[in-house]
């Protein structure tokens, strides 16, 4: 009998408690220890498991900003460390205003605000009665068990503390910090460590007296060694109206998925009318899933989508499609098919396939949310398998396209390259003062319109040496390179060569400066000042009657200054000579090397009439657009990029590129952008871009943005909404106006659609996407994976 302790003792009072615990691990909740003596009750080593069962349904962490507008912790906070409850020297501490001992028997029983505590756990009741040779714990009238991160309340406790078993009745309430989850149960079962049961429960993230939203079920299975939970005749009510319900139900318990039908989506456009999805998600593997979307529209039919994708240690990749049998508005079937993949064969063989086709034109607009595509006038397809070893690299790969606009003729859609052979050596280093490389391709061109169009095959040479003389303050180049190119063609013009060839050399010098100094504007930055020339000379040959399969103007930028060609593809080699001049200056942060400024300016000078042109006319201009560029990022959120190119031999010809930005956080943005084009002094492009997602409080947030045409006084696409954040739910609403092409009509027209979504926190959302939509139309607007 331990000392200080017979038989049969009983005292009144208060009284206090102590063992040590060397048999059983912990299990309870967290007590706050009270001063006074103490003593030890031999062989109490375990508690109560209720709160880890409960907690087993709850796959999230707490996130701080996700449960922020909730207030008040959900949980109040305990003392004692959690480390310590499996400790053997860790006592469990009892009180209550009366303790019996009954030795003979190893029975402890505490009445009168009775307390068990052990580390950071800790059990209230009326009546508390411990047996220590069997582990049984019983506990009577408002029994409370806390630790670190939940509480539970209920009436009666019956459990075995060995077997980690037993029965919570009456649970009033229970609160679990991880999800912010709370609610009620009639019953509580422990079936051992791994499952437990749950009868008549109510749960929700909301705060207690504040509920919007609860999940009731009639009972709730949870095994843990399979993580897997299930309930039966579960439904959802929404401000108490009951809004859905399944009869059975299974979950994932933990952080791995679990099939199941997924949030289902409201939504509505003019064309489409409302429609209603309801998606349903199958783990087929852990690595292996799919997600079958039935979606109906009251003016179409039932459209049927699908995604599958995997994961392996070779590769990656989704396939999805769709299909609407009889489009009720278009009259035909509508279908679509996308695919992405990305696969490698040991550490030098990579290959990508991506996939994008659908029934006709007008899809994309009727049923995508993305405005890149809407706007897009071409779908693109390709694979690629690409090798590389060392210096040596190489790749085969082949493209098709799809045109959307309907305006466009089959002889002025883009060609297909079906494949194309590409190879290359560029060594790193040579052990000689000249860096020698060479580059080479052999493509088979294919168009829709061969009748109008030339097709056949192009092989493209580009052996190159050159010497680099490079320091920490200066660089110099020289270089020449050999172009040659040969056909192999089918063409309508019979009077054109079918094997035409070119061959010529390109001589490049490229040379430049790096000065710095300390700014003398501002502390604690360097200028740097960083002038460039490069020459540029090729003898002229006749290259009219060669094809243009993929060859066009490069757009003028700074960079493209100092590009050894001024054509994007290999069908024309630029003749003439040129020198390219150009000046950049930075403002750069001494300490973290942050560019808080960067400013270039540059032109280039001709010494000769160009022969070799796109429209084969030749260009006799003697220099280029003045081309400018200005980056600025500033603290507080703020930065600025400008383009500007302007043509000093023709002062109608300019082309203006704008774009300002704050950001105060990742959803806190505001963009301004223009694009303006001039040709001839006739305004081609006049485009205004105004974008933002602002709080005006902690629960609101306004977002819109509109892409304005001015010179056809028209907008492309423009949107506004409403956000409204509270403790346990979220409601997000989207006007949206976007252009249409329609086929029953002239030109485009602008279709309306709403967009709402009801996020149940923890839980879900019921209807449209919305922040996926934000993420792709406002411009750095980034929220985390919640919206927040």
């Amino acid at each position: 009998m331990p000392p200080g302790f017979r038989a049969r003792a009983a005292c009144s009072g208060t009284v206090n408690v102590n063992a040590s615990t060397a048999k059983r691990p912990a299990r309870i909740a967290p007590p706050r220890p009270r001063p006074g003596p103490q003593r030890r009750i031999p062989g109490l080593g375990g508690s109560v498991a209720l709160a880890a069962l409960v907690a087993a349904s709850s796959a999230h962490a707490q996130e701080g900003g996700r449960w922020a507008l909730c207030g008040a912790l959900l949980v109040p906070p305990v003392e004692g460390d959690p480390a310590a409850r499996s400790a053997p020297d860790t006592p469990v501490r009892g009180r209550a205003e009366r303790a019996v001992v009954e030795a003979d028997e190893g029975v402890y029983v505490l009445t009168g605000d009775a307390e068990l505590t052990r580390a950071d756990q800790r059990i209230r009741a009326e009546r508390l009665r411990y047996r220590a040779a069997t582990g049984e714990l019983r506990a009577r009238g408002g029994v409370e068990l806390l630790d670190r991160g939940t509480l539970v309340r209920g009436e009666r406790l019956d459990y075995d503390l060995d077997s980690d078993s037993g029965r919570f009745e009456g649970v009033a309430e229970y609160r679990i910090a991880a999800g912010h989850l709370q609610g009620r149960a009639e019953a509580v079962i422990a079936d051992g460590p791994m499952r437990s049961r749950y009868q008549g429960v109510s749960l929700t993230t909301c705060n207690p007296g504040e509920e919007v939203w609860w999940l009731h079920a009639g009972e709730v299975s949870i095994d843990r060694e399979a993580r897997q939970g299930s309930a039966w005749n579960a439904w959802l009510s929404i401000w108490n109206v009951p809004v859905f319900y399944t009869p059975y139900i299974t979950f994932p318990v933990g952080t791995d998925r679990k099939s199941g039908f997924l949030a289902p989506t409201l939504g509505r456009s003019d064309e489409g009318g409302a429609s209603f999805s309801l998606p349903y998600y199958w783990n087929i593997a852990p690595n292996y899933d799919a997600t079958l979307t039935p979606e109906i529209f009251a003016e179409r039919g039932l459209l049927l989508g699908g995604e599958v994708r995997y994961l392996e240690r070779w590769g990656r990749g989704e396939v999805g499609g769709a299909y609407l049998p009889g489009d009720n508005v278009f009259g035909d079937d509508r279908w679509s098919i996308e695919q992405r993949h990305r696969w490698r064969a040991g550490d030098r063989v990579r290959i990508e396939l991506e996939q994008q086709r659908v029934s006709d034109p007008f899809y994309v607009d009727d049923f995508s949310t993305d405005f890149d595509r809407r706007s897009a006038s071409f779908l693109e397809s390709f694979g690629t398998v690409s090798w590389a070893a060392g210096d040596f690299r190489a790749s085969l790969d082949a493209q098709a396209w799809q045109s959307l606009d309907p305006d466009i003729a089959a002889a002025s859609e883009p060609y297909a390259r079906e494949p194309r052979l590409q190879a290359a050596y560029d060594p790193l280093r040579s052990p000689l003062p000249l860096a020698f490389s060479i580059s080479g391709e052999l493509t088979e061109f294919t168009h829709p319109a061969p009748e109008a169009r030339d097709t056949g095959s192009r092989l493209d040479l580009s052996p190159r040496v050159a010497l680099p003389l490079r320091t920490l303050g200066y660089y110099v180049e020289p270089a020449v390179t050999w172009r040659y190119t040969a056909y192999d063609l089918d063409r309508p013009d019979a009077s054109l060569p079918e094997r035409p060839e070119r061959s010529l050399p390109v001589y490049t010098v490229d040379a430049g400066l790096f000065l710095e100094r300390p700014s003398q504007l501002f502390t604690g930055v360097r200028q740097t000042l960083e002038p460039r020339a490069f020459y540029r000379a090729a003898p002229t040959r006749d290259q009219d009657q060669l094809p243009r399969f993929d060859t066009g103007r490069s757009a003028t930028t700074f960079g493209q200054l100092f590009r050894e060609s001024a054509f994007t593809g290999p069908d024309r080699v630029e003749d003439g000579e040129r020198l390219s001049l150009g000046l950049t200056t930075r403002f750069v942060d001494e300490r973290s090397g942050r560019e808080y400024l960067r400013a270039s300016g540059g032109q280039i000078l001709y010494f000769e009439d160009r022969e070799v042109t796109l429209s084969g006319e030749p260009d006799r201009r003697e220099r280029s657009e003045y081309v400018t560029e200005l980056r600025l990022s500033l603290p507080r959120g703020f930065s600025a990029q400008a383009d500007y190119r302007w043509d000093p031999e023709a002062s109608g010809n300019s082309d203006l590129r704008t774009l300002l930005q704050w950001r105060g956080s990742a959803t806190q943005v505001i963009n301004l952008g223009l694009r303006r084009r001039e040709v001839d002094g006739v305004r081609t492009l006049d485009q205004g871009e105004l974008s933002f997602a602002l709080p005006i409080g902690p629960r609101w947030r306004v977002f819109g943005g509109v892409i304005q045409d001015f010179e056809l006084d028209q907008p492309q696409q423009r949107f506004a909404g409403l956000q409204y954040d509270a403790c346990c739910h979220a409601l997000r609403l989207t006007h949206r106006e976007y252009l249409d092409r329609d086929p029953g009509r002239d030109g485009a027209t602008l279709e309306s659609q709403i967009l709402l979504e009801l996020e149940l926190k923890g839980l879900g959302g019921i209807g449209d996407s919305i922040v996926s939509f934000l993420e792709n139309e406002i411009r750095g607007y980034r929220p985390g994976p919640f919206g927040y």
